[in-house]
């Protein structure tokens, strides 16, 4: 009997220990991946200003790409699908082009996504999803700090619940315009506008210097994740539908980049609207649309209706087609300069 009780408690013992909760080493810390750029706060104190990993961009809904299938006989112009073939020197650039005004850094700091969304570009409605863009998007992770684009005085900072500076009020929610203090654009006042913010860091009247902090990314107002939405306007700084401009041809392209700008029109000289445009290069296939709509505003000088900005410096392949009619060019995107392309098409 003795016997038969200690083997039961040995087998309890057995058991009790079997149960008994294992321990596990701690998470471990995530490393960032990129050290933190130091900027200068000029903001309130209380924002705290932290660097999160930049932020890749991955196109949330489905662009619509266009066709490349072979063109029908009765095409003037068949469009070459694939990478430029021209391997001739930079051509000489065109004395008769406008000069570039390239007068504007970049809104969110070297060391975060500082590069702007292209599903959703100026001009465009993401596949005729949205709106047509007055800005530029950059998407980055909420508390990312955004930098003055150049020297400036603060001309607002706060909500648009009572005022208006889009097409309805709570449309930016907080936001801040700057008003450039070094330029004007054809004698009008030039003005930099960010929405979507998630703290503001500046007050009206203030003065700030060119890549200062000034506030953090958001999603404030009416957006769909966390970004800056940034803006160009000339003149009057909350008229939304004639004021603004492409801010690829304000921001200063990357060392070794270009910008491609132009316009698509018909044998009149009636600017086409939302005609997708393809562009090779060596290694990679980028995307863009001409205006959609009448908000979108072209330059005074260059009379433009589509661009695709930050594209490395070389020769590129553009084609398009639209109402069965195709178009293929090649061009060289020269660093820091515009290149221009007129695309008629009947």
């Amino acid at each position: 009997m003795r016997k038969c009780t200690l083997l039961i408690l040995l087998m309890l013992a057995l058991l009790v220990g079997g149960c008994a909760p294992s321990t596990y080493p701690a998470t471990p810390t995530k490393t960032p991946g990129a050290e933190p750029v130091e900027q200068p706060s000029i903001g309130t104190p209380d924002i705290e200003l932290t660097q999160s990993e930049p932020t890749t961009v991955v196109p949330s809904t489905p662009v619509v790409l266009p066709e490349t299938e072979t063109v029908e006989t009765e095409v003037a112009i068949t469009p070459t699908i694939g990478p430029p073939t021209n391997t001739s020197p930079p051509p000489t650039p065109d004395p008769s082009l406008p000069a570039d005004h390239y007068q504007l850094w970049r809104p969110i700091p070297n060391g975060w996504a500082d590069y702007a969304d292209r599903t959703y570009a100026y001009g465009t409605t993401s596949g005729g999803q949205y709106r047509p863009h007055t800005g530029m998007d950059f998407i980055n992770d909420r508390g990312t700090p955004v930098s003055a684009v150049g020297n400036a005085t603060v001309h607002y900072a706060g909500t648009d619940e009572s005022v208006v500076y889009g097409p309805q009020t709570n449309f930016y929610g907080n936001l801040i315009v700057l008003q450039m203090t070094d330029f004007t654009h054809n004698g009008q006042p030039v003005y930099a506008l960010y929405g979507h913010l998630g703290e503001i860091g500046v007050q009206i009247g203030q003065t700030v210097a060119a890549r200062d902090v000034i506030g953090v990314v958001g999603a404030s107002g009416i957006a769909m994740g966390p970004h800056l939405h940034f803006e160009v306007r000339v003149g009057d700084p909350m008229v939304y539908f004639t004021a603004t401009r492409n801010p690829d041809l304000w921001i200063k392209p990357y060392n070794g980049y270009g910008t491609l700008a132009g316009k698509v029109i018909n044998s009149s000289g009636a600017y086409l609207r939302e005609v997708a445009l393809t562009v090779h290069g060596v290694d990679m296939t980028r995307y863009t649309w001409s205006y959609a709509g009448d908000e979108n505003i072209s330059d005074e000088q260059w009379k433009e209706n589509f661009t695709l900005g930050d594209l490395p410096e070389g020769w590129y392949t553009v084609t398009t087609r639209s109402s069965g009619r195709g178009y293929s060019a090649e061009v060289y995107i020269e660093n820091g300069r515009t290149t221009w392309l007129e695309i008629v098409l009947d």
